[in-house]
């Protein structure tokens, strides 16, 4: 049987936030990172969360892109992601709660993000997430209450053996405030587009 997380009272402005405060189901926490494989599940776990997620509102995106080969390539897209840049280049940079994102002092478990699109123009969509997951090749982010969308969304690069790097945003969601909820089909386009510019962040020269 499967468990949802209690409801959690709002969190003090001093506590910083945990796994508790993720505005989806605790069963669900990594999920994100399986999403990619979905549409063609090969064992009884993927066909069952596939079904999980569909019966729960949840809505599944992904978007994959050959954008380099050999480590050089892999590396870059690597610093690109980790230091906040693709999301800079997509057009909706991550504001951390602490030192800024740099090639220095990158994204980590833990660390609290603001996804800011369009900041000044589109203030009101400003959303929180928690970094779940920071490397080696792998950034995942879950929704904190406030976000526009209730979920997660995992960022990921691979090397294949033949020296092809792909990169990847898979993701599932649900609205999380009014705005998305008479968003629609529209809201889902959009984030369609979001993991498109972020995969293409993720391999800029």
């Amino acid at each position: 049987m499967l468990l949802r997380r209690p409801s959690t009272p709002p969190r003090s402005p001093d506590r910083a936030p945990t796994g508790r405060d993720l505005t989806y189901p605790s069963d669900l926490t990594g999920a994100s990172a399986m999403v990619a494989d979905l549409d063609t599940p090969t064992d009884l776990d993927r066909s069952a969360l596939a079904d999980r997620l569909q019966r729960d509102g949840f809505h599944r995106v992904t978007h994959s892109e050959v954008i380099g080969h050999g480590t050089a390539d892999r590396d870059r897209a690597l610093d690109n992601l980790f230091s906040g840049r693709a999301h800079r280049l997509a057009g909706a940079p991550l504001h951390r709660d602490g030192p800024p994102l740099s090639a220095q002092s990158p994204l980590a478990v833990g660390d609290l993000v603001t996804v800011t699109p369009g900041r000044g123009l589109l203030t009101p969509l400003d959303s929180p997430c928690l970094v779940l997951t920071a490397g080696p090749a792998q950034m995942v982010y879950g929704t904190l209450p406030g976000h526009v969308e209730c979920g997660e969304e995992c960022f990921s690069v691979t090397l294949d053996e033949d020296g092809t790097v792909t990169a990847t945003v898979s993701a599932f969601s649900r609205p999380g405030r009014l705005v998305t909820r008479l968003g629609g089909a529209l809201g889902r386009r959009i984030q369609a587009r979001m993991a498109a510019a972020y995969v293409r962040g993720m391999g800029a020269a």
